[in-house]
């Protein structure tokens, strides 16, 4: 749960870590090419790996695809996450929608600007061509102090449906921690999931990156995950005996 201090007390702590690391985050600052978050989010929602798979090869296994589907929100919002805040580029205005299309799979992004004040909002499509749809919103909050971490609250809903007819939607509740004050942008909270198979699930990113979590089905843990940001999530179906569901 995000701890928002006293406006004069945040704002302090907030410019005496900017003070202290000022040489080095300034230098870094400088010399990076300032990508907007509109951008970023519309090159990582492209990145449909999972999703192919899960319309693919796993018509049969329902939590499977979930898993899939969660890997996929996962590594878009870690990697889109790199890079907000005071060192993103300017934010396209509000009403202006930006489109890509990936040279291979065809698949095309669009995330539209909403708003910029009280919190930034980016409303976004994916359309992959006979595998998968994605929409979603995304909101980054303003900048607070979440413990002893200069943060910004990112929630995030998003339903991704399969060319077959499977749908799963995802909640998230994330955190991401000014890359300018601490050296290097830290995504951590909790996504919430489920399916139009009734399957559930909760998975929990640690402030280390560290992943874990399950996937429920009427009650019975089906499979676990595990992995850590960057390297993707790695799902263990549990086996069902027959008779058991």
């Amino acid at each position: 749960m995000s701890t928002i201090l006293g406006k004069s007390t945040t704002g302090g702590i907030i410019a005496l870590a900017t003070l202290a690391l000022g040489g080095i985050a300034g230098a870094r600052y400088l010399s990076t090419r300032k990508v907007s978050a509109a951008e970023r989010l519309c090159d990582a929602l492209l990145d449909t790996e999972p999703l192919r798979e899960a319309a693919r090869d796993m018509a049969d296994r329902p939590e499977a695809r979930l898993a899939a589907c969660a890997n996929y929100m996962v590594d878009v919002c870690f990697r889109s996450a790199e890079g907000w805040g005071i060192g993103t580029g300017a934010n396209d205005p509000v009403g202006y929608s930006r489109i890509k299309t990936h040279r291979y799979t065809q698949g095309a992004a669009s995330v539209l600007t909403e708003a910029h004040v009280p919190d930034h909002v980016l409303n976004y499509t994916v359309t992959v061509p006979d595998i998968a749809e994605v929409r979603g919103v995304r909101k980054h909050g303003p900048l607070t102090m979440d413990g002893l971490l200069p943060a910004y609250a990112v929630p995030e809903t998003s339903q991704i449906s399969l060319n077959d007819g499977y749908t799963a939607q995802i909640e998230a509740d994330l955190h991401v921690t000014e890359a300018f004050v601490t050296g290097k942008a830290r995504m951590y909270g909790a996504l919430t999931l489920r399916d139009s198979e009734g399957n559930v699930g909760r998975l929990n990113v640690g402030a280390d990156g560290v992943i874990h979590g399950t996937i429920t089905h009427q009650a019975r843990v089906v499979g676990r995950f595990d992995g850590k940001l960057g390297d993707g999530v790695k799902f263990k179906p549990y086996q069902i005996e027959p008779g058991d569901n």
